[in-house]
């Protein structure tokens, strides 16, 4: 065995037992309440104003990297990256 083999085992061995140590703490965590903080409004929605050009494209692409979205907005829902 080489000397950077050893060196790899022993980093990997160390890296393990720390975050068995840490996932055994956080085990012991209390979870605080789920709270729905939100802010109930007539209009939810905002008013376009004129805005500035940006570059061509820029919207398809925006809206293609979403995970969920329609033609024009993304369509998300609160903690849904938890799941």
């Amino acid at each position: 065995m080489s000397i950077n083999s050893i060196n790899k085992e022993k980093v990997k061995k160390e890296a393990k037992s720390i975050l068995n140590k840490f996932s055994k703490a956080l085990a012991s965590v209390e979870k605080e309440k789920d709270v729905d903080s939100y802010v109930d409004r007539d209009e939810f929605m905002r008013v376009e104003g004129k805005g500035v050009d940006c570059e061509p494209g820029f919207k398809k692409r925006f809206l293609e990297n979403s995970k969920k979205h329609d033609d024009d907005f993304i369509l998300a829902e609160k903690g849904e990256w938890k799941k």
